[in-house]
């Protein structure tokens, strides 16, 4: 169930994913349940509702392993609400976390794009482009396809960003072998779109 939920998260199929959720009395309730929810939230623009999740998971966790990832999502609600200073600050708070309990690269790939989506929503292109490049490298560290197709995505636009539409095209077509190698259909068809409108 939580799997069909995901897919139907990933598709941004949020109606269908709330309703699977929502009816799913055993689920609901947990901490993945809860997850789930705080993205759906987030992503249909009820930031309100999904900072209580995300504060309530957090306090939850506070002191453990996993409260690193309630606070990179506090920091996602924030940056899909547009406070991205806000987002950073908590992406910041998050990094801390991480550096004292691991060493896991994708957390920190996972960290380091959220931040440079910020960053470049501010337009502080050097910062954003130093982040995005350690999510790349972090993403290949850890030999994950979907994050690395994510930072070439997101390298992409930077570079378009800075005026650069050819290096775009070069990330956009690196981004599209990663989801391939992902298995990511609907991120793959994403990019086709984008490269076309090049």
């Amino acid at each position: 169930m939580l799997q069909d939920v995901w897919l139907a998260i990933d598709e941004r199929r949020y109606g269908q994913a709330e309703a699977m959720l929502q009816g799913n009395e055993d689920l609901c309730p947990t901490r993945a349940g809860q997850m789930a929810l705080g993205y759906i939230l987030s992503h249909t623009g009820r930031h309100g509702e999904a900072r209580e999740v995300f504060a309530n998971l957090r306090e939850q966790h506070r002191g453990d392993e996993w409260e690193h990832i309630a606070v990179h999502q506090q920091g996602r609600v924030e940056r899909l609400a547009g406070e991205h200073r806000k987002a950073l600050a908590f992406f910041a708070e998050e990094r801390k976390l991480i550096e004292k309990s691991s060493e896991d690269p994708h957390k920190f790939a996972a960290n380091a794009f959220e931040a440079a989506q910020c960053q470049m929503a501010l337009l502080q292109l050097k910062e954003a482009r130093h982040s995005m490049v350690e999510a790349l490298e972090r993403a290949r560290q850890h030999d994950d396809p979907e994050t690395l197709g994510r930072a070439e995505r997101g390298l992409a636009e930077l570079s378009l960003l800075e005026g650069h539409p050819d290096a775009a095209k070069v990330h956009l077509e690196r981004a599209q072998v990663a989801f391939e190698q992902a298995d990511d259909e609907f991120a793959v068809r994403e990019i086709e779109a984008q490269l076309q409108n090049l």
